[in-house]
């Protein structure tokens, strides 16, 4: 009986094990499709054929998904670089999104994507740069604006996926978008963004 217990132990751990790896590999086909719908659908002005263009960095920033936990009765402000599932879930306030659900495989993405960076079909169209180059701009004392995005969160079906453009300007300037989106007929549309903040 222990051995069974055993075995059936280890199996748990393996499938886990195996189902992480799985959520990677389908996140990383779907992470570049995401981004590719992000940079040609929004006015991000980081095309080389824009009047001023600003460059884009190739390395994705990780935004973590946190449980909302209130205090007296009052929400807590948006965690720095993460974002509550909450916020997963509705648009709009009353919009569905994301199921509720998919909480424990939100959750879950934490661990799963460690780094990306954009692949070099853009270059022709993009400025791309990294953070390391404009922070030694910036030391220079030249211009270090640049726009990063976040890594898409995605739904357990990977038919919607959220995530962040931030503008940088190393100032008291920049701003941060919401961008939501969902798969339809096998394509990726932007659904609904909005405002974070601004600096």
């Amino acid at each position: 009986m222990r051995n069974y217990k055993a075995l059936m132990f280890l199996f748990f751990i393996l499938s886990c094990k195996n189902n992480s790896k799985n959520i990677i590999i389908e996140q990383n086909s779907e992470i570049k499709k995401v981004i590719e719908c992000v940079i040609m659908d929004d006015s991000l002005n980081i095309l080389r054929s824009d009047s001023i263009p600003i460059p884009l960095s190739k390395e994705l920033n990780k935004l973590k998904v946190y449980r909302l936990k209130m205090t007296n009765n009052k929400r807590p402000p948006k965690p720095e670089k993460g974002i509550y599932l909450e916020d997963l879930f509705y648009y709009r306030l009353d919009n569905k999104f994301i199921p509720e659900k998919d909480s424990l495989y939100l959750l879950n993405q934490n661990e799963s994507v460690k780094t990306y960076v954009i692949e070099n079909t853009f270059q022709k169209k993009i400025n791309l740069t990294t953070f390391k180059e404009q922070k030694d701009k910036r030391k220079a004392n030249k211009n270090a604006e640049f726009v990063y995005l976040t890594f898409p969160i995605f739904s357990s079906d990977n038919a919607k996926a959220y995530l962040e453009i931030v503008n940088v300007c190393f100032g008291d300037c920049g701003s941060g978008q919401a961008v939501y989106l969902e798969k339809k007929n096998g394509k990726w549309q932007i659904v609904y963004e909005h405002q974070l903040w601004v600096g």
